[in-house]
């Protein structure tokens, strides 16, 4: 199943399947984001997908929280928990419309994953030459839930692109976390007044204001827009196609758990109480650069 919405200049392809991700999204029929391909068999392998409930790895799935340590089964092939459970799972449609669709997991801490349970929503919607995503996580346990959130969008024609954001500081790059406090992001990789994305990253910036734009030359132009819990930016160019990157709002750096166990500050991490919700949009506009 597929659920397709559109306007006048959007589209967007979503499948409920393969965690509520995105396989498609196109302003005036070009593609913005990286079209899935048919014989894709998991969301990291789509346009765009959700991170929930933390973003990053957590390293041999192993953290401690409220002075117990806490253990998760792998999900990847090196021994780490990456990016939640939210991608890994079917989700069901709760509301769709022309425009919108809002889709609903709930996690059982029983059946393995994250230990705790939560229920998550991620609403799409178009408005004009924007894509609102609205993120949402519930705690229904009567601990506080520790969590996180992002999305995950991998964006087409690296080799043309000239990337403008800000950040103070590096939390993780490549192989290397941070395991007691960030650096000073290196003046090689200031993106403030623009730059094009010429050498391979796998980065987590910080103290990101919460804005990114992507210019593409005589083309397009797309503006991020994340609010205030969403302090740091992943750029990666590690895909299969060399010439497509990501560029993922985060709530939380890598290994966030762990560091804040370690007493490391503005990791990131959410604390939602019982019965609370966590709610937080994000933004994406397309808009012509001509």
């Amino acid at each position: 199943m597929i659920i397709k919405l559109e306007n006048d200049l959007l589209s967007i392809g979503i499948s409920p399947n393969l965690g509520a991700s995105v396989l498609f999204f196109r302003y005036k029929g070009k593609d913005i984001f990286q079209p899935a391909s048919e014989k894709i068999s998991s969301a990291h392998q789509t346009a765009l997908f959700a991170m929930l409930p933390y973003c990053g790895h957590i390293t041999e799935g192993k953290f401690t929280y409220f002075g117990i340590t806490r253990q998760i089964i792998s999900n990847t092939k090196d021994c780490s928990c990456i990016d939640g459970d939210g991608w890994q799972h079917s989700w069901k449609a709760e509301q769709i419309s022309q425009e919108s669709a809002t889709l609903l997991y709930e996690h059982d801490k029983s059946a393995g994953g994250f230990p705790f349970n939560y229920l998550a929503r991620i609403t799409y919607t178009l408005k004009g030459n924007q894509l609102h995503i609205s993120l949402s996580i519930k705690n229904p346990g009567k601990l506080p839930l520790p969590c996180g959130m992002g999305i995950h969008p991998v964006f087409t024609r690296k080799s043309e692109a000239k990337l403008y954001f800000k950040s103070s500081h590096i939390w993780y790059h490549e192989n290397t976390p941070i395991f007691d406090r960030p650096y000073e992001t290196p003046k090689e990789w200031n993106f403030q007044n623009g730059k094009s994305v010429t050498e391979k990253f796998d980065t987590c910036f910080g103290g990101w204001d919460g804005q990114a734009t992507i210019e593409y030359p005589d083309d397009l132009k797309i503006q991020i827009t994340a609010p205030d819990i969403f302090h740091h930016l992943f750029l990666s160019t590690k895909t299969t196609d060399a010439d497509c990157f990501c560029l993922a709002p985060a709530s939380n750096t890598p290994d966030a758990f762990n560091l804040a166990s370690q007493g490391v500050i503005n990791t990131g991490i959410q604390s939602v109480g019982p019965e609370q919700i966590l709610t937080k949009d994000l933004i994406i506009s397309v808009e012509s650069n001509k």
